[in-house]
């Protein structure tokens, strides 16, 4: 009874201070909005895609009719146009992250030293950033042209022939990754250049005093106090390589013969093209299980306790 009545208690004053608490309501009131949002645009579609992976969805009711296992799965596993754009994919993720990041982290060093007009430079190399990837891809497409580019005319003047930049199946793939990584390096250059300007001046200098040199600097001291930077870096460039659509849609709308088709542009295909929902969402949620997983062993490998 004793114990009864200490329970009751208990569970009464937790509701007294909840109740009494105006701003625990204000505070829910405050972010009610992304609950929804997160609720409406991330939480139900998932589950929607989950669910539509093992299902018969029928496109005209927006129901499930039948629950068919993992035979969309099995079926992805089997589908060549599907493996071939997964090791595109691939292709782009070797080729992209280590370019752009690599690229923005050389040049964030470079941003970092004093010189008349970096601040000029420094907003120049971010203006592909915050250029639409819709208009950088029609550009790029111009100036990869075959016939009448601007790359082609570039290297005609040291007397190489023509190339095929998006019309050779070898070649599609990585100029799209190439274009991506000349995109991405001003991000990551602005990213490294708060992180360069983070490290204390003080170990720069004990460094240069005990007789190190410049490379000597930058692998033992700065990449070491870079490293929450370059798995922040690696990490959303894992996530945005597995995402890819605009560039390879707009600049060779995956071909030749399927060389430049990404599993996203491959989605799009089978769920808004040929309308078939409950395997588009298999090839959603296989992404996403990707994505995960390579995240997960990226942190393992690259992840360093510096303190």
């Amino acid at each position: 009874m004793a114990k009864r009545k200490s329970s009751l208690i208990f569970f009464y004053s937790l509701y007294k201070k909840y109740h009494d608490n105006k701003w625990d309501k204000i505070a829910l009131l405050f972010i009610a909005p992304y609950v929804i949002f997160c609720a409406v645009f991330f939480i139900y579609p998932m589950f929607m895609a989950i669910a539509g992976s093992v299902a018969r969805w029928d496109l005209v009711t927006n129901k499930f009719t039948s629950f068919i296992g993992l035979r969309n799965y099995i079926a992805l596993f089997k589908d060549m146009n599907f493996l071939l754009s997964v090791r595109n994919s691939f292709i782009y993720f070797f080729v992209q992250i280590p370019t752009s990041i690599v690229g923005g982290m050389i040049l964030a060093s470079l941003l970092n030293e004093r010189f008349a007009g970096r601040i000029f430079f420094r907003g120049l190399f971010f203006l592909p950033v915050i250029t639409g990837s819709v208009i950088l891809a029609i550009v790029w497409k111009w100036i990869f042209q075959t016939n009448g580019g601007v790359l082609n005319y570039l290297v005609s003047l040291i007397g190489i022939n023509q190339i095929g930049w998006l019309t050779d199946q070898k070649l599609s793939m990585l100029s799209i990754s190439l274009m991506k990584a000349w995109m991405d390096i001003g991000y990551y250059s602005i990213i490294f250049l708060g992180a360069y300007q983070a490290i204390s001046s003080e170990l720069i200098e004990a460094a240069l005093i005990d007789g190190a040199n410049a490379v000597q600097t930058f692998f033992r001291v700065k990449l070491p106090l870079l490293n929450p930077t370059v798995i922040f870096s690696i990490m959303m460039a894992t996530i945005w390589a597995f995402q890819i659509f605009n560039e390879p849609y707009i600049m060779t709308e995956g071909g030749p013969m399927g060389s430049s088709s990404t599993m996203t542009l491959y989605l799009y295909r089978q769920g808004f093209i040929r309308h078939q929902l409950s395997y588009a969402s298999a090839i959603g949620v296989f992404v996403g299980v990707l994505i995960m997983l390579i995240s997960i062993i990226e942190r393992k490998i690259f992840e360093r306790n510096i303190y």
